[in-house]
């Protein structure tokens, strides 16, 4: 039904509105392939980077790992508290790795959705915010996990709706908590459309590490994800190059299709909402 009251929106909801701007979950989807490839010397520079980096780190911390252990089992060095920081220094840079290149992606993904100019200092600029969107990963992870174990209806809200906030910190700079209270707000209404988004991109996130896991295993004749935690750490120097580049490649190809998904999906809902901003705003 409309209202009748003088200066009162014509419709007392906005799904009574015939004429509303709906989310295109097909065009979004497809914007998750499309986006990765709009500026992709960037991505690439940034892949061979971090690739670079972690090959030299996975060296040192391996050789550690070996020497901690020695002849003794996982499960006796796993008490050494030297095992647990040699794990964690090898682990924790490629968190950081893997957000700077997502937040390349938002850059040029978002460009070439809104057509417009490609930003010049789409890797300087991501490096300015990798620090806050790791805190959002963090609080992002914290509270998925513990909302799907304690009560999977606060998982199933908590995903998609702080999804949109590495989008917005890179775009309209609102900082750690401001950009989660905005992606909150700015997701109404397209939660379940977002949800679908992630979960699907998880599934042929899932499909493409399978097939890097193959590909791995049969180049090296190492399944080092089949069950034997020694397997990894007894790989000679040209085995772990050969794991590092294909499990890598492939990493790095399914978080730049989770940021350009997203980053399509942040642009739909303001699209929805009315509300697109020029990327020239940002990058002037």
């Amino acid at each position: 039904m409309t209202n009748t009251d003088p200066g009162a929106a014509e419709y007392e909801y906005e799904w009574q509105n015939p004429n509303r701007k709906t989310f295109d979950f097909g065009r979004v989807l497809g914007r998750s392939f499309t986006g990765i490839f709009a500026n992709i010397k960037p991505l690439l520079i940034a892949t061979f980077i971090v690739i670079a980096i972690t090959f030299v780190i996975s060296l040192i911390s391996t050789d550690m790992l070996v020497e901690i252990i020695g002849e003794g089992t996982m499960e006796e060095a796993a008490v050494n508290p030297e095992y647990w920081i040699w794990t964690m220094l090898s682990s924790l840079p490629g968190l950081f790795f893997v957000l700077w290149v997502q937040l390349i992606v938002v850059q040029t993904s978002y460009a070439e959705f809104t057509n417009t100019l490609q930003p010049n200092n789409a890797m300087q600029n991501a490096l300015k915010y990798v620090l806050p969107m790791f805190v959002i990963a963090i609080i992002y992870t914290v509270v998925c996990v513990i909302g799907f174990y304690a009560l999977f209806v606060g998982f199933v809200f908590a995903w998609p709706g702080w999804a949109l906030a590495g989008p917005i910190l890179i775009h309209e700079k609102k900082g750690v908590f401001g950009s989660i209270g905005q992606a909150w707000n700015l997701s109404k209404g397209s939660k379940r459309w977002i949800f679908l988004l992630l979960l699907i991109l998880s599934i042929l996130g899932g499909i493409v590490y399978s097939v890097a896991i193959g590909l791995g295993a049969v180049a090296t004749g190492v399944n080092a994800f089949g069950g034997d935690p020694m397997a990894a750490l007894n790989m000679s120097v040209g085995q772990q190059a050969i794991y590092n580049l294909v499990m890598g490649s492939a990493g790095y190809f399914v978080y730049a299709l989770f940021a350009s998904g997203l980053t399509a999906a942040y642009i739909e809902t303001k699209i929805v909402k009315g509300t697109v901003v020029s990327v020239g705003e940002v990058f002037s």
